[in-house]
C-alpha cells in the first residue's frame, strides 16, 4: 500500500492586517472644494492683503519643489521676536491618512469645526517646539495643508504657533468658499 501525503497551497499567506486608524469623528462637510490639481499661483491667491497683514508675513511665493513637495504656497513672517514660515499645500489625499503618513504626534491632536469643515491640528511628534499644522478636511481624498514653522528658537509657545496655524487655515478655507 502506498500512502500519498501532501500540502495544498492556496496562495500566498495573506497580508497582515494594516494597523486600523483611529476615527477623527470629523463632522460632515457642508459641500466639497475642489482643490486637487491647483497650481502653486492658485494656493498664493487664498489669503488676501489684510488676511497676510493681520498674520504678520509677506506675499506668498510658489513652494520649492524637490519631487516629492505638495503643491503650494509659502509665506515668510516675522513679529518682531519671532521668525516664521507658513506654507499651505494641496494633499491629494484623505486628512486620516496623511495624519499617518508624516508622524503626527496623537497627543497634540484636536479636532475641531472650521467653517463647518473637520478640521485637525497637530504638532508632528519629536518636534513640537519647532511648529504647529492645520488639516483641514475639504473634499473626499483632499485635504488643505497649513505648517506653521518657527524660526527662532523658543520665540513662540505651542499655543502661539498653533494659532498662527488656524488664523492661516481659515483665511484660506474662508477665501476658497468664497469662490466656490
Amino acid at each position: 500500500m502506498i500512502a500519498l501525503a501532501g500540502c495544498t497551497v492556496n496562495g500566498p499567506d495573506p497580508a497582515p492586517p494594516a494597523p486600523e486608524l483611529e476615527s477623527l469623528n470629523l463632522p460632515q462637510r457642508p459641500k466639497d472644494i475642489a482643490v486637487a490639481g491647483k497650481q502653486d499661483a492658485d494656493v498664493c491667491t487664498w489669503m488676501s492683503a489684510e488676511q497676510l497683514t493681520s498674520l504678520q508675513v509677506g506675499a506668498g511665493e510658489p513652494l520649492p519643489k524637490d519631487g516629492s513637495n505638495y503643491n503650494g504656497c509659502g509665506y515668510l513672517g516675522d513679529t518682531g521676536a519671532a521668525r516664521f514660515a507658513i506654507g499651505v499645500r494641496i494633499i491629494p489625499e484623505a486628512i486620516d491618512m496623511f495624519l499617518q503618513k508624516i508622524n503626527s504626534s496623537p497627543g497634540t491632536r484636536q479636532t475641531y469645526e472650521l467653517n463647518g469643515f473637520g478640521a485637525v491640528q497637530s504638532q508632528i511628534n519629536g518636534g513640537e517646539s519647532l511648529g504647529c499644522d492645520a488639516f483641514v478636511d475639504v473634499a473626499e481624498g483632499q485635504t488643505v495643508w497649513v505648517n506653521m514653522q518657527l524660526q527662532t528658537p523658543n520665540a513662540m509657545n505651542a499655543d502661539q504657533m498653533c494659532e498662527k496655524a488656524q488664523t492661516a487655515a481659515h483665511s484660506a478655507v474662508s477665501t476658497l468658499q468664497a469662490r466656490s
